[in-house]
């Protein structure tokens, strides 16, 4: 009987249902569509630091040493989707809109993508810093 409470305790704990994704992540490398195909980034020529919250998530984006974008908003996390809505940042067609990213965690890395319409639309690589 012992052991079913302790193993029940266990499995309600935060520590156990905490949100993987809390912290301060660093742009490992991306591919994204364009419309003759995808195109990649990787660091150092892109570099990007992503911060996420119990509630919210921002990121600020530089190309070649150079302010590139930056953006953020309310996130929720949904059947091992990060669903982000954008809320201010510097591209306009993003306000407003939200996005459903699936994704996965291994080890320090953060790999998430974006699909629309059964097309590859975004995928990403993040590294945990802290």
């Amino acid at each position: 009987m012992k052991t079913l409470i302790l193993t029940g305790v266990l499995v309600a704990s935060p520590l156990v249902l905490a949100n993987p994704l809390l912290g301060s992540w660093e742009f490992v490398e991306g591919k994204y569509a364009v419309e003759q195909g995808y195109v990649t980034a990787k660091a150092p020529e892109l570099t990007s630091i992503k911060l996420i919250t119990a509630t919210h998530f921002n990121y600020i984006t530089q190309k070649n040493g150079a302010f590139h974008y930056a953006g953020g908003g309310k996130y929720t996390l949904k059947n091992q989707q990060f669903v982000e809505t954008f809320a201010y940042g510097n591209i306009p067609s993003l306000l407003g809109k939200s996005m459903a990213f699936d994704y996965k965690i291994e080890g320090n890395l953060w790999h998430h993508s974006l699909t629309e319409n059964g097309k590859l639309v975004e995928a990403e690589v993040w590294r945990k810093i802290d």
